[in-house]
């Protein structure tokens, strides 16, 4: 062997490397390897540089190389199943991490393969193989920069967030502040986590840290502000509402920010939503009205017009928000798991970053030239991902079941302030669109139950309805609602409250409670209480 040629090539080939010139590094190690032709070094960075070209056919010759160069190093087994996951080929690249296990590894590549295995357990939802892993990950990662890594603290809050384990998601968020404590990102985390554990005090306390550390646009005072209308709305009345004010204080903030330059159109018609809620609350009727109208007079989203359906007509059964909402998650999860990190050296192949919108929601920036983190060349069906039609196809559904559901929320607050008003002929109208929404569960039924008990107090009223019509009417639906009962599905529930509301508006006390004895202790409470209401009211008449 040539030393001088040797060293020169290997110089050169590094460089070419560094600077992303993976053809010419290629090149480069291959005139090193004619000198030492079972360097392990030369052979993995040119298995690497492949890789970064996607070659993987070439890469997987160079890495077989380098295992039987050194068939006792686990590195060369790593190198090779990592190539396989970048591939694609996650079976392979199992056998090969599990290999590697069973070898002598750097320390860095031990904790790396730990990484790995954790990835690919999110990818087949196993989350607590996944949280194992991370923390093995962890605990062999000799630098300590893994237990630092706020990447990978928000991939394992979001693991405990699939295990509703928010203890342990708080515990994570906390670190996660303490690591970054000017990014926005880390509070709203924080703060989301503190509010769906209902720790209303701590998340108040968390707003405040997040504007005095965190916020420097308008944007991200926005972000807060929204938070803080969403916390006075739901800590209203809680040990933290001490002045008893929450409600009025969400509906000063929530006024202002429908009329703020900053925030989307979304984040605008959302808010605007949250009011007219509130409005209800504080009976504040005719505002809440009002609020919902100017929504309805408002355009489609332009990204929706063609596939979002009238709001008068349903919408297609095909379009089942639920189902779309599992698929896509399923098949980001996927994706996210084929190309995070499955790299053999730091400086191999471009991958997803990972940032986070003002509500803490995760969002991934995938670079040129792919598509969602697939490289343009691989077709994702070969690894059971939808093609990019399909992609677009659930995109359009899922823009449609959006607006469906935008609409049903609409009308369902138009059909709750005029039943308050005992405004019950524009009641039936809604109770109409409710009904035939198509979109999620509870609105369609509610449509029912609403539309019969509309019919009901118009009959009562003398208008337009006489008693034996609108007793058909409820026989009707009861029919329906049973039907739908049978199903034995997540309606279940509502088509059993429905019910036992109706019997009882019908006079059928006996039915209405032996149904209600079958729901959850408040749903029964309620029902029951109901049940007692609607008969003093048939007493009095």
């Amino acid at each position: 062997m040539d030393t001088g040629i040797y060293k020169e090539a290997i110089a050169n080939a590094d460089i070419a490397f560094t600077n992303e010139n993976y053809e010419g590094a290629v090149k480069w190690y291959e005139k090193a390897l004619e000198q030492s032709p079972k360097d392990e070094y030369a052979l993995s960075r040119a298995g690497a540089a492949l890789v970064a070209l996607k070659q993987f056919k070439r890469a997987f010759g160079y890495f077989q190389k380098a295992i039987e160069a050194d068939p006792a190093s686990g590195d060369n087994l790593f190198n090779m199943a990592n190539a396989y996951f970048f591939a694609g080929d996650v079976t392979k690249a199992m056998e090969y991490y599990t290999s590697a296990m069973m070898k002598q590894c750097s320390p860095d590549v031990k904790a790396r393969i730990f990484y790995q295995l954790a990835l690919m357990c999110t990818l087949k939802q196993d989350f607590k193989a996944a949280l194992v892993n991370y923390q093995k990950y962890e605990d062999f990662d000799k630098t300590g920069a893994a237990s630092l890594d706020t990447d990978i603290i928000s991939e394992k809050i979001q693991l405990y967030l699939k295990l509703e384990d928010y203890k342990n998601a708080i515990k994570l968020a906390v670190k996660w502040v303490s690591l970054a404590p000017s990014d926005l990102r880390a509070y709203m985390v924080y703060f989301n986590l503190l509010m769906a554990d209902e720790q209303y005090e701590e998340a108040q306390n968390v707003l405040d840290d997040t504007m005095k550390y965190a916020v420097n646009d308008d944007a991200g005072k926005f972000a807060v502000d929204v938070c803080r209308a969403n916390f006075y709305t739901n800590a209203a009345g809680s040990k933290a509402d001490t002045a008893g004010d929450f409600d009025e204080k969400a509906y000063a903030l929530l006024s202002e920010l429908i009329v703020s330059p900053t925030g989307s159109e979304k984040d605008k018609n959302e808010l605007v939503l949250s009011l007219a809620e509130l409005c209800i609350k504080l009976d504040k009727l005719d505002e809440a009205i009002e609020l919902m109208q100017m929504l309805k007079q408002k355009p489609a989203p332009a990204d929706a017009a063609e596939a979002a359906p009238a709001e008068e007509k349903k919408a297609p059964a095909a379009v089942d928000q639920a189902e779309i909402d599992a698929m896509r998650e399923k098949d980001i999860a996927r994706m996210n798991a084929l190309v995070s990190e499955g790299i053999i050296d730091e400086s191999i192949g471009e991958q997803a970053s990972v940032n986070y919108d003002e509500e803490g929601h995760e969002v991934r920036e995938y670079p040129e030239g792919t598509f969602d983190g697939l490289p343009d060349d691989v077709d994702p069906t070969k690894y059971g991902l939808p093609s990019p039609e399909k992609l677009r196809e659930l995109e359009n559904a899922a823009a449609a079941a959006n607006t469906a559901e935008f609409n049903a929320r609409v009308n369902y607050m138009l059909l709750s302030c005029y039943s308050a008003k005992e405004d019950y002929e524009n009641a039936l109208e809604y109770a109409g669109l409710v009904k035939n929404s198509g979109s999620g569960s509870y609105y369609p039924l509610f449509g029912h139950y609403a539309e019969a008990f509309a019919t009901l107090q118009l009959a009562k009223e003398g208008k337009r309805f006489t008693m034996q019509e609108a007793e058909e009417k409820y026989n009707r639906e009861l029919a329906f609602l049973r039907t739908e009962t049978m199903k034995r599905n997540e309606n279940s529930l509502y088509t059993i409250l429905f019910r036992a509301r109706m019997y009882a508006e019908l006079g059928k006390y006996d039915k209405a409670l032996d149904l209600a004895e079958l729901l959850e202790s408040d749903d029964k409470a309620a029902v029951t209480q109901y049940i007692e209401d609607c008969r003093r009211l048939q007493d009095k008449a």
